[in-house]
């Protein structure tokens, strides 16, 4: 919903609380899907996170968490595009910094932490970095079909329709973000569409299903007695009254409102159990 300046102040909203606004085009997408089918896949994203920066840098980290976020215009130029769309990456300076340091040894020198450009060795860090990390998680699983990315970092892109943010465990500053343009995220809402319409139930054998029939819980019920008696006795019942109850030689076991053979009704070890069964349709 957008709200203009009037509308937000009749509701009370002051201007620096976080308002959300959705664009037309945002209308009538399931964008909680997103969040819902990316921490599907959080597992995933998390081992190989954590295999790609031991085996790359040698370095002992993982997943720490991911946040997402809807509609945001930011210019980006680390991009790639695919068959589906296009994916910017983004890292925020004071974790490539520390990263830089980690995996190249290179001191936090003022001259390095102060500079206003960006170095060449911070380039092309984070440019590897976008081409590995992209890769870990526009998987097929995630898209919906399989991709191949090609860097487009010449060219510049700045509205994005959702993004989702991670911070790496033991880098308290910074996170890694990427931002999904609309075809991208229609692409994946389109896969989950089909996926949810087109998913045919697993095909079971027969011996499946009659080992899975074999196991549905089911009440039996016995009928021990029953007594036959007018209105005019039953409206005159007090307490302390006695219905005299005989109970037959063999009882109705009833499954439903089927009867489905006679029983005995017997003890054992001090509990009534009931014995010597006999098929109902063969009386």
């Amino acid at each position: 919903m957008v709200f203009a300046k009037d509308t937000i102040k009749k509701l009370n909203i002051e201007a620096d609380d976080s308002v959300l606004p959705l664009a037309v085009s945002q209308l009538g997408k399931p964008w909680h899907k997103l969040a819902e089918h990316i921490n599907k896949n959080y597992d995933n994203f998390d081992v190989n996170l954590s295999r790609y920066f031991l085996n790359k840098f040698r370095i002992n980290t993982s997943l720490a968490n991911i946040i997402f976020s809807i509609e945001e215009n930011k210019k980006c130029h680390q991009i790639y595009s695919c068959s589906a769309g296009k994916i910017a990456f983004e890292i925020d300076r004071p974790l490539l910094l520390k990263l830089l340091h980690d995996f190249y040894g290179v001191t936090d020198s003022p001259e390095l932490s102060d500079a206003s450009e960006i170095t060449q060795t911070e380039l092309r860090l984070q440019e590897r970095l976008g081409d590995e990390i992209s890769q870990i998680f526009l998987t097929p699983e995630v898209i919906g079909l399989p991709i191949a990315l090609q860097p487009h970092h010449n060219q510049q892109h700045s509205h994005w329709a959702w993004s989702l943010s991670f911070q790496l465990r033991g880098y308290s500053q910074g996170v890694i973000t990427l931002h999904f343009d609309h075809q991208l995220i229609d692409q994946i809402l389109s896969g989950l569409r089909q996926e949810n319409e087109h998913t045919p139930p697993a095909a079971i054998s027969d011996d499946q299903l009659e080992r899975q029939l074999r196991r549905v819980p089911f009440t039996l019920t016995a009928q021990l007695a029953s007594v036959e008696t007018t209105l005019e006795r039953l409206l005159t019942l007090n307490v302390d009254d006695v219905l005299p109850v005989f109970l037959n030689e063999s009882v109705p076991i009833i499954l439903g409102d089927e009867v489905l053979f006679q029983a005995k009704v017997s003890e054992h070890q001090g509990q009534l159990v009931l014995s010597d069964f006999i098929d109902h349709y063969t009386r």
